[in-house]
């Protein structure tokens, strides 16, 4: 097995259930990983703002793919960005504030290149909530009628919470199926679905990195907790369930590890050096 590539989720994989990790532990393995030519990658379904706040002290050893692979970035810099179109923002708006009751959305966000943005009437305990996940968040009126003209960004993805309370299942499912078919939902854990183009998610994403880097899929290791992680996961041959991992996710992966609170990932990465 050579392994020139490593690339974990955050929130219930590589985090801990305080969002943190061991900082110590993770520089010495960085250090010892990129001296053997292994590239790491945090891949995850945040903002890349976040992803550079949670790892300022690593992020020029490091590469990135955010917003489920919308996003990746490489050496500091954009190596890809998918946008969803005008027409596909407006419509994926449409399907959420029409499809559902306003009693069983516990919040909304468009998230783009620059920021993050939620609606002006949002709560502060919402805002405070989401501005945890989302570092760069602005508040607009109206969110309902953006359009990435009148943002002045590049919209990548709109994500839907629902409230504990509804059938989650129930509503992820009116929810894909109200979509246009040019977009794709994900769930990302915490009763949230992620909307994109139908085309994104974490392994393209990676394969970005893959083709700049000449890196071939048994050549890759990659951790996971959800749905959203799949696709990275079903990549490689060496792909890892966390023990925290859903049911699903458990399912279709051959390797497992600790949870994310025993430093599952660090343990398996210990072992590649």
């Amino acid at each position: 097995m050579t392994i020139k590539l490593v690339a974990f989720d955050m929130d219930g994989t590589f985090l801990n259930d305080q969002n943190t990790y061991n900082h110590a532990r993770f520089a010495d393995l960085l250090t010892r990983l990129r001296a053997q030519g292994i590239r790491v990658v945090a891949a995850s379904g945040s903002q890349y703002q976040r992803l550079q706040t949670q790892f300022q002290e690593f992020q020029q050893q490091m590469d990135f793919v955010s917003q489920n692979g919308a996003v990746v970035h490489s050496n500091g810099r954009p190596l890809m960005i998918t946008a969803m179109p005008t027409a596909a923002v407006a419509a994926t708006l449409d399907v959420i504030n029409h499809q559902f009751a306003a009693t069983d959305i516990a919040e909304h966000i468009v998230v783009g290149v620059k920021s993050a943005y939620v609606d002006d009437q949002i709560s502060q305990a919402a805002y405070d909530l989401t501005h945890h996940y989302y570092d760069h968040l602005q508040l607009v009126s109206d969110l309902p009628t953006v359009t990435p003209q009148r943002l002045d960004d590049q919209i990548t993805s709109i994500g839907v919470t629902f409230q504990p309370s509804v059938d989650f299942n129930r509503v992820m499912t009116t929810l894909r199926q109200a979509l246009p078919t040019e977009l794709a939902s994900q769930t990302s854990g915490f009763n949230t679905e992620l909307i994109s183009e139908s085309s994104v998610n974490k392994a393209a994403g990676l394969r970005q990195l893959q083709e700049k880097y000449q890196i071939a899929d048994d050549e890759i290791m990659t951790f996971g907790d959800n749905e959203n992680d799949l696709s990275m996961l079903r990549l490689t041959p060496y792909g890892y369930a966390m023990a925290n991992a859903t049911p699903t996710v458990k399912a279709q992966v051959t390797h497992h590890t600790g949870t994310n609170n025993a430093e599952g990932v660090l343990d398996v990465l210990a072992t590649l050096v």
